[in-house]
């Protein structure tokens, strides 16, 4: 850019410019809102500006996060550390301001307990509503949470891992502002999750990860809209431990109800009223569950029965899960289970997205699907079908055709495979599919392969029971034209 004084029109006069500091000119709010946009060792350094800023600074509220802070040198971790949190306990104690955010991790070394102990207690008495606590012990539990969090009433949302309640009851909890509460790696039982449930009355998000103690749940929610409860298995890091029984008595605003592998095949489930429910997965083939009047279970025989009468009409999007691959896959595939594929299907008569996991046997019922009549939702609603971990066997290549022939405004097919889908196979199967006669000129097929396929387009990943790309040995032998 031209210098000022090349950039005066020609004669006019020349003004010197005003050496004027015309951001501390600004108002107080928008003066705070600047420091809130600021990393909060910007923001302190700010403080020495002037007087003003200084001010400013001191009754601004707080957002600490060290949660992503990376150690280079690992020998000097102990020590780096430490020194940070006493610096934070400092700057937390000292900043006369409320605290809005505090996000830290990496807390492992016992030694570091007394600090978080005494910066639970100042973000208690400075209102965070906001607090993210990791320790990274990949869990085992060895800090115990202080009963000052406990009495801390301003709190909104709360994210806790590798941790564990103190042994006392909790019943003098208090936490009527928190709408969102993550517990992950966390020793929990069910008389206190009860107390913790019942002193959240605006409690709208609850994500269970991998946490240990919970025999029998039971959840009544006026409020809550998104439920996730997810085991890991311990060759992924999980404790092993899963729930026995769930039941969700009351959740009239819940719409995302979110589960994983090994909960939907360990636990059994019983959803009693969810009126608004529109997210559903993974929904086990084979397995426990009954919601509502719609799903019944004879649990033990392994079979279930579907009500094709009584539906869900407010679910729009389903994730189906077979059982483990290779239990699944001699089972999926015959009448009984297809039938029981079709009957569920029915019960979700405005599905818009459908999710798949599992694999179908290799000497399948045939001639099934093409008996079947053609589901409510194919007509208005049906979108998305997505298939993973597609091996190409009979059974799965009719049940495709099966949407290809019938979906009037479905837009896309994906096919998930567990090999490299060669050009010859593709081929193949547009001409069985016939795709230029399909229902829904707009739909599209595509075919992927598990290792070139993105984990986070997928909603679902989070959930499963093994690494997404694990390769599995034991199906190569079945796999077709590989």
């Amino acid at each position: 850019m031209l210098p000022t004084s090349c950039q005066r029109r020609v004669g006019a006069p020349f003004v010197p410019q005003l050496q004027t500091d015309l951001i501390s000119m600004l108002p107080d709010n928008i003066l705070s809102t600047i420091l809130l946009l600021l990393p909060i060792k910007e923001a302190i350094r700010t403080s020495v500006l002037s007087s003003r800023w200084h001010d400013i600074w001191k009754l601004n509220p707080l957002n600490i996060d060290d949660s992503t802070r990376k150690f280079d040198n690992q020998q000097n971790f102990h020590e780096i550390r430490l020194k940070t949190l006493q610096a934070i306990n400092r700057i937390a104690s000292v900043h006369p301001g409320p605290i809005h955010s505090f996000r830290i991790s990496q807390l492992r070394e016992p030694a570091f307990h007394c600090e978080v102990d005494n910066l639970m207690e100042t973000l208690s008495s400075k209102g965070v509503r906001e607090l993210s606590l990791s320790f990274g012990y990949q869990g085992k539990l060895r800090y115990g949470l202080p009963s000052s969090l406990l009495q801390c009433q301003t709190l909104c949302k709360v994210s806790l891992s590798d941790c564990f309640f103190p042994p006392s009851p909790v019943v003098n909890s208090s936490f009527p502002n928190l709408r969102e509460l993550t517990l992950e790696y966390v020793f929990l039982w069910d008389h206190l999750l009860n107390c913790l449930l019942e002193s959240c009355a605006q409690l709208e998000v609850l994500q269970l990860i991998d946490c240990s103690g919970l025999q029998y749940v039971r959840l009544n929610c006026a409020k809550l809209q998104k439920l996730t409860i997810h085991e890991r298995s311990p060759s992924c890091g999980g404790s092993g431990s899963h729930v026995k029984e769930m039941i969700i008595e009351s959740a009239p605003e819940l719409q995302s109800l979110r589960l994983g592998e090994r909960t939907v095949h360990h636990t059994r489930i019983l959803v009693q009223h969810v009126p608004k429910l529109e997210v559903l997965g993974f929904f086990p083939i084979n397995g426990s569950m009954q919601i509502g009047n719609t799903f019944s279970n004879s649990y033990n025989q392994h079979q279930m029965s579907v009500n094709g009468s009584i539906g869900l009409p407010t679910v729009k999007k389903v994730a189906l899960l077979a059982d483990s691959m290779l239990s699944a896959l001699f089972s999926f595939g015959n009448g009984s289970t297809c039938s029981l594929l079709s009957a569920m299907l029915r019960c979700f008569p405005c599905l818009e997205t459908l999710y798949i996991k599992g694999s179908i046997e290799p000497t399948p019922h045939i001639g099934f699907w093409e008996q079947q009549a053609p589901f409510d939702f194919f007509g208005h609603h049906l979108k998305s079908v997505t298939v993973f971990q597609f091996l190409g066997m009979d059974a799965e290549v009719e049940f495709v055709k099966f949407f290809v022939q019938h979906g009037q405004v479905l837009e896309r097919i994906s096919l998930i495979c567990l090999f490299e889908p060669t050009d010859k196979l593709v081929r193949k199967l547009r001409r069985e599919w016939c795709l230029e006669n399909r229902a829904s000129i707009h739909l599209e097929v595509e075919f992927l392969h598990m290792t070139g396929f993105d984990p986070d387009s997928c909603e679902w990943a989070p959930l499963f029971h093994r690494p997404l790309h694990e390769p599995i040995s034991d199906l190569m032998s079945l796999l077709p034209m590989v």
